[in-house]
């Protein structure tokens, strides 16, 4: 007799699992978001060492973004699963080359887009101007940019950078499924850790945006349960303990 097929969870169960899976990463994320930036305007010795991390980033502008993103979302974490035992050895080097590639890029996009936004609504930390940014980050950029292009870019890193293999992987459930929940997942974690990054000076955003998602992979990797092969910053790998929600 043919085995029955096991049910699919619905996307509802899938988001709930996701988001208890994240939800001490998320929590000490935007705890460590608040100390930072209540270091920042209330303690005047860690000021003077924020503005001299701000004057380094805006000396070396996209050449930051670029190199510190690819350490916390890349590196970083390869390395962590290195010593843990944890990362897949087949094919590892290639994987951290394309993931460094990817990662690269997109903390350019990513300070590209914090520069638009202080454009269109002024570098003043208001709760109006931190209200606006955060909805057309979360609520515009997010649904229709980064997650989509976030979840595909790691399946075509998955794949070996076959786009080939990527394309005809790109199902109805990937769109279904797979893109609502890491885009809610995302939107639990960043929007409170946002609306801090966007309370800082402009020069001060993308290293503290750097910081605190270096800081969420770094929890969520002493929390898995040492599967080998895990990917830590894959939302389609469903085992436990999967960090959905770095896409920003």
């Amino acid at each position: 007799m043919a085995e029955t097929p096991t049910p699919q969870p619905g996307i509802g169960t899938t988001i709930a699992a996701a988001f208890r899976r994240n939800r001490v990463p998320c929590l000490l994320l935007n705890l460590l978001a608040l100390i930072l930036v209540v270091s920042y305007y209330q303690v005047p010795a860690l000021k003077e060492t924020w503005q001299a991390v701000g004057e380094f980033k805006t000396r070396w502008s996209f050449v930051f973004s670029c190199v510190s993103t690819m350490f916390a979302a890349a590196v970083f974490p390869f390395f962590i699963q290195q010593a843990m035992g944890t990362l897949a050895q087949e094919g590892k080097w290639r994987h951290l080359a394309l993931s460094m590639l990817f990662w690269g890029y997109r903390g350019m996009e990513i300070d590209l887009f914090y520069h638009l936004q202080n454009h269109l609504f002024g570098d003043q930390q208001d709760a109006a101007t931190l209200v606006k940014k955060v909805l057309v980050d979360q609520f515009l950029a997010s649904p229709l940019w980064f997650v989509p292009t976030y979840v595909v870019a790691l399946r075509w890193i998955e794949m070996g950078g076959s786009w080939t293999r990527t394309k005809a992987s790109l199902n109805r459930e990937f769109w279904t499924r797979t893109c609502p929940t890491v885009l809610i997942t995302n939107w639990l974690v960043w929007i409170p850790a946002l609306a801090f990054v966007y309370s800082l000076p402009a020069p001060l955003q993308f290293p503290l945006f750097t910081i605190v998602m270096c800081f969420f992979i770094l929890v969520a990797t002493m929390m898995t349960k040492g599967k080998p092969g895990k990917d830590l910053s894959d939302p389609t790998d469903q085992t436990d303990s999967a960090p959905e929600a770095h896409s920003r």
